[in-house]
């Protein structure tokens, strides 16, 4: 059986700024199933930042204008080849990048597509759930981006957390991406294959929250979840593509069943209960992204 997901309870105060032991904690919750909840009010402790964040002046302004000005102009190709299996970029895709860099190129923000434009971003459903859970509360914690893709999400996070580490085994990507928050400092851009490479690396930094948006399928997701729960100072991830993509949603349920994650909220679409639908037709049932609380043995 799946764990209660979650309880009323008193706030619980991190032990100190670098190690929290509770990022979240829910208040008048109803569990279903899974053990998830919908939850009515979400909170979090408010840490101090420690640093001020510098903002991007009349020089880095031009300079962030020619560049994504020749972003939008020069060709973005990225070969089949260089895919981790089961990932496409469309032309459609492409395009619509190009629309958002244009946006950003004239200093204006928006611009970023919605998940029925572009599938494998987020949805504008999903994105006003992560600004009203963050907001005021991740400004002084790092969060690990698993899976960064043309950098619209990266941009949120950047604005809502105090560092983001923004992973892609795509090197094409990444540049995209830095070129489209070329006006952001505190963003880290490593080109990672979840498979292939070290999950070692990020073992001594302190990372407080995932934002796992790679793979999909079944085998990987059980790894990339099980390597995310080594960093031993992250307290909370966010599985975009839960209720659209089987692998995710079959791969979350396992962890749960075992005690290893506690469901704490639904997030993005389908919160009205009713199914909705992808850009590639298939209607989704289930919410479109899960937030879970790492279960941390005494």
């Amino acid at each position: 059986q799946a764990p209660t997901a979650c309880s009323d309870r008193a706030p619980t105060r991190p032990a100190s700024p670098e190690r929290p032991r509770t990022l979240l904690w829910c208040e008048r919750t109803r569990v279903d199933a899974l053990g998830a909840c919908s939850v009515s009010a979400m909170m979090g402790t408010r840490l101090r930042p420690g640093s001020s964040r510098s903002t991007a002046g009349g020089s880095r302004a031009r300079t962030l204008r020619l560049v994504v000005a020749v972003l939008v102009t020069a060709p973005l190709v990225v070969a089949a080849e260089d895919l981790p299996p089961g990932s496409f970029v469309s032309p459609e895709a492409v395009a619509r990048f190009r629309e958002a860099a244009a946006t950003r190129a004239r200093g204006e923000e928006g611009g970023s597509p919605d998940k029925w434009e572009d599938q494998w971003t987020i949805s504008a459903t999903l994105r006003r759930d992560l600004e009203d859970q963050f907001t005021d509360f991740a400004e002084n914690f790092t969060v690990l981006e698993v899976g960064s893709y043309f950098g619209y999400t990266t941009r949120l996070l950047s604005e809502r957390f105090a560092r983001v580490i923004a992973l892609d085994a795509v090197p094409q990507l990444l540049q995209a991406n830095r070129e489209y928050n070329l006006d952001k400092t505190n963003i880290l851009y490593l080109r990672f294959h979840t498979l292939e490479h070290d999950w070692g690396m990020f073992a001594l930094n302190t990372i407080h929250v995932v934002f796992l948006d790679a793979s999909h399928d079944f085998e990987t997701v059980l790894q990339d979840i099980d390597n995310c729960l080594k960093i031993p100072s992250v307290s909370l991830i966010i599985f975009d593509d839960y209720g659209a993509e089987k692998g995710v949603n079959d791969a979350v349920r396992v962890f749960v069943a075992n005690g290893r994650l506690k469901p704490v909220s639904f997030m993005g679409e389908g919160g009205d209960g009713k199914p909705w639908k992808l850009r590639d037709g298939r209607e989704v049932a289930e919410r479109e992204a899960i937030a879970c609380e790492v279960v941390r043995s005494q």
